[in-house]
């Protein structure tokens, strides 16, 4: 097959955004190398555009197996595009869209040399990963070491929480109660995970989020100044009323929230690390049911938190 450049008439080509942002590896020069997408964007055929959307978005995926300074990310709705033309750490390289109300109306791009392309409806549609999509997405590099970092008194370990809506919601909980850190255990979802982005709506960039976090070097991550605090659904080993973390915490403290998933709970070596010496607080919320979604008592024991971390 001929190769032809994707950047024609002042089209950008993606995929040279793509090389520069990660290794020439084999699998991009095949990405790159199967399309022949030589006119403007907007005069491609849906099967030729989508085809390459879709393989760019699993070669994203791909990217994403392990912890990197630098992510070339894809957006999707306005409020995370908003969210992500706000962050430092977001460099927004293109934009498509097919609603001319909300581009225009919504985002002011005026020097932000980002470059835009009106794409069909109809192509919107094939290209979008949500069934009723608002007619606008974006590629962008996303790069953590931009986050701005504050001292890390807060932080949150999700272990094995496996359902993106639950990861979205919980990372954007953290971000709105000034959480510093998360740390994602192996066996969760992606943090990176494109339900997981569209949940978070935009907290991925306040927060520092490490996974893929081997449960047996945990105690690698944690210093024995923290005082852990472990959601216990089943209120066992001896644990306290959430309503009465202020008996055991105060605002100098420094503090390790800990979540599982609602069909296992929490795995047992975090209570086991009281035997090495740190401070393991088992905490549990009274119900009237079985469980309650660990993204939901992450919010409620996240907001009691803040109220006892913020007191002066």
């Amino acid at each position: 097959m001929r190769r032809h450049r994707l950047i024609r008439n002042g089209t950008v080509n993606i995929f040279e955004l793509l090389n520069k942002n990660a290794k020439n590896s084999e699998y991009f020069s095949k990405i790159k190398n199967r399309y022949v997408l030589d006119r403007k964007l907007t005069k491609f055929s849906s099967t030729n555009i989508k085809g390459a959307l879709d393989d760019l978005k699993k070669s994203l995926n791909k990217m994403l197996s392990g912890n990197l300074n630098k992510h070339f990310i894809f957006l999707e709705g306005k409020i995370l595009l908003k969210e992500a033309l706000k962050a430092d750490c977001v460099k927004i390289e293109s934009i498509f869209f097919s609603n001319d109300e909300i581009f225009h109306n919504e985002f002011n791009l005026l020097n932000k040399n980002i470059v835009c392309h009106r794409i069909t409806d109809d192509l919107m549609k094939s290209i979008s990963d949500v069934e009723t999509n608002q007619g606008i997405l974006a590629f962008a590099n996303f790069h953590s070491d931009k986050i701005i970092k504050k001292k890390e008194l807060f932080s949150i370990i999700l272990d094995k929480v496996t359902d993106p809506g639950n990861m979205g919601t919980i990372i954007r909980t953290a971000a709105s109660v000034g959480c510093e850190q998360i740390l994602v255990t192996k066996g969760s979802v992606n943090p990176w995970n494109q339900k997981v982005l569209r949940s978070a709506m935009g907290g991925h960039f306040h927060i520092d989020i490490k996974y893929n976090i081997n449960l047996k070097h945990i105690n690698k991550l944690i210093t024995k100044d923290f005082k852990i605090l472990v959601a216990d659904s089943k209120a066992s080993h001896n644990s306290i009323d959430f309503e009465n973390l202020s008996e055991k915490l105060d605002s100098k403290d420094k503090v390790i929230l800990v979540i599982g998933n609602e069909a296992h709970g929490v795995d047992n070596c975090f209570y086991q690390l009281k035997n090495q010496g740190y401070q393991v607080i088992p905490i549990n919320i009274p119900i009237f049911m079985d469980s309650l979604n660990c993204s939901i008592a992450c919010a409620i024991i996240a907001f009691e938190l803040r109220k006892i971390l913020n007191k002066k």
